[in-house]
């Protein structure tokens, strides 16, 4: 690739549509796409309770939005949250208006937006290649290991990714067609002013980098792209999303500028405000995590990479249409791994992009190499059966148990402080995923031998389905320790009109508290963020100890919810001041008292 002198084929520089219209095979592919990630994603999503941290902040938020009528200011029991934008709370509020407030309502505008990231991931690989390019990419997005975990998560990564995907479509569809260009480029517009209402300004700046990347390497880019800086776009983009940050403006002025600052040195240096230091996942596990993620595409096209990476690669003529899956993701992987702070899903919006070269790779792999990647699959899948078989034997007889919670919200801490006990509920999953992956596997090697190479990816996105399906159900059945929804159930029952829920612990541990508890909480030994302005009603939420125990006092039900590690020093405490100490229920690594024997 030079600067300045790449040359466009002549279906990249045909700038009108198709003549002809596609063939009914294109439609029927593209619907049983949709049609299967409908399926995956909206049929799991009453499976599990949601955890705490991001997916109770988002849900907890919204069910506040309906019940206050304030739908501007999202509030975590009824304390501002700042630190984000309004729109995936707006969508949630929509789904509760629709379906009702329920777990699975939450997780509908995170469904929607997978199959839509699914549909133009298609629809990019079809315009850069052909339909069948995009149904392989589609289907290699959709059975992904990092999309059947993060694509059910509710936080704005799902829905900033599928904007992200439709900002990029609407840019390339707009190079390639020049009497459509204008809306084609407004709709790029709209899609970044979107993704900014999503998660931030990295909505515009990951698109525009992208393309402008592009631009350096492409004369021809350079010119069909310039006509993206036409100013009416900008007035488009900041019309939507202009009112919500003047009215964050106008009500919290230095409040607001303070949090926003705070939020992106946070993650630019990984320094909280103050002062101390943090990294939850380092770049060299971030990298060899994305092995797992992009599983079991990642080894399915590692003997092209290695063995005949020329051929799929095509270094000395790397053309427009090779070019911009590898730009988008670099756009977006090189800044995560720059800044300072990074979690597991920061680079979910680049995996159509890992999708669409995946796609490219095995396309142009021969048949060899690609049967030795199934292949390499399915020892996987062997490896998996062997370790549920042996799962007993692989572990201590001490049983090990959870730890604290605040401690393990990364994939690789929560793996690694995993007891015996929770790996061997999984044995059945383990099993079930091995079989999956040997017959997906056996499936592409039989297409591959019969000669049917288009549809070879077939194989192993259906053992991948069924993979998938395991680890929803694992992710679910871990919840307890992830999530305080059976408390808050255990607790809705016995309040009563007058009870009150007192929680030791952060704001962001108890979030998924706020969404399935019926009525306000207070926080014990936790101080409120002190750049937001609280009311007194708020700021009675948060407790010293001794206002706690005064609250004990009071003759009404009262109940705290504290962790395993706690439980001798409360002993002690109430045993003290009270004489007595009452532990009503257990749920995961959380311990409930109670004032009433």
């Amino acid at each position: 690739m030079v600067t300045g002198t790449g040359a466009l084929s002549i279906e990249e520089t045909f700038l009108g549509p198709q003549a002809l219209p596609p063939p009914p095979t294109r439609h029927a592919l593209f619907a049983i796409l949709i049609a299967l990630a409908t399926l995956v994603h909206f049929g799991t999503i009453g499976i599990g309770d949601l955890y705490s941290e991001t997916e109770g902040q988002y849900a907890a938020a919204a069910r506040e939005m309906i019940q206050s009528g304030q739908y501007l200011l999202p509030t975590n029991d009824s304390i501002p949250r700042l630190q984000k934008p309004p729109l995936l709370y707006w969508l949630i509020v929509a789904s509760y208006k629709l379906f009702g407030i329920h777990t699975a309502a939450s997780r509908v505008p995170i469904a929607f937006s997978v199959v839509a990231t699914v549909a133009f991931t298609f629809l990019i690989g079809e315009r850069l290649a052909d339909y069948w390019r995009g149904f392989a990419a589609g289907l290699i997005y959709l059975t992904l290991s990092g999309t059947f975990i993060f694509g059910r998560i509710v936080m704005p990564e799902p829905l900033f990714a599928a904007l992200f995907a439709g900002a990029i479509y609407c840019g390339l569809a707009g190079f390639q067609q020049r009497h459509q260009r204008g809306a084609w480029f407004a709709g790029f517009w709209i899609c970044a002013a979107l993704a900014c209402l999503t998660k931030g300004p990295h909505g515009l700046l990951f698109p525009s980098a992208t393309f402008a990347t592009l631009a350096i390497f492409y004369r021809e880019a350079r010119m069909r792209f310039r006509s993206l800086l036409w100013w009416p776009y900008l007035l488009v983009f900041l019309a939507i999303i202009g009112p919500w940050y003047l009215w964050i403006e106008i009500h919290f002025d230095g409040p607001f500028h303070r949090l926003v600052a705070d939020e992106w040195i946070k993650h630019l240096l990984g320094r909280y405000p103050n002062g101390n230091w943090y990294d939850d996942v380092p770049r060299w596990q971030f990298l060899a995590n994305h092995l797992a993620w992009w599983f079991p595409w990642s080894l399915a096209i590692l003997p092209a990479l290695i063995f005949s990476w020329r051929r799929v690669m095509r270094p000395p003529e790397i053309s427009f249409q090779d070019a911009l899956p590898m730009a988008w993701a670099i756009v977006v992987l090189v800044p995560v791994l720059a800044i300072g702070q990074r979690q597991d899903y920061y680079a979910l919006s680049m995996f159509s992009a890992f999708a669409l070269w995946a796609a490219m790779i095995f396309e142009r792999a021969p048949n060899s190499l690609r049967n030795l990647g199934a292949t390499t699959v399915a020892l996987v899948g062997i490896a998996i059966g062997f370790i549920a078989i042996a799962l007993p034997r692989l572990f201590p007889k001490n049983e090990s148990e959870w730890g604290e919670t605040d401690l393990r919200w990364t994939a690789w801490k929560a793996l690694a402080d995993m007891p015996a006990s929770a790996w061997l509920h999984f044995r059945p999953l383990l099993a079930l995923a091995a079989i999956g992956l040997l017959a997906g596997a056996i499936i592409t090697i039989y297409l591959l031998w019969r000669r049917r190479e288009k549809i070879a990816t077939v194989g192993l996105a259906f053992g991948m389905v069924a993979v998938g399906l395991c680890m929803i159900s694992g992710v679910a059945r871990i919840a307890p320790f992830f999530s305080l929804a059976e408390a808050a159930r255990f607790l809705n029952s016995r309040l009563g009109t007058n009870g009150q829920v007192l929680f030791e612990g952060p704001p962001d541990i108890a979030s998924s508290l706020g969404f399935y508890l019926e009525r306000k909480f207070a926080m014990v030994n936790q101080e409120p963020d002190p750049r937001i302005p609280l009311t007194p009603e708020q700021r009675s939420l948060f407790l010293e100890e001794k206002a706690a125990l005064e609250q004990w006092r009071v003759p009404r039900p009262v109940f705290l919810i504290i962790e395993e590690r706690r439980v001798v020093y409360w002993r002690g405490l109430l045993v003290q001041h009270f004489h007595v100490y009452h532990q009503v229920a257990s749920f995961g690594t959380y311990i409930i008292l109670s004032n009433q024997l």
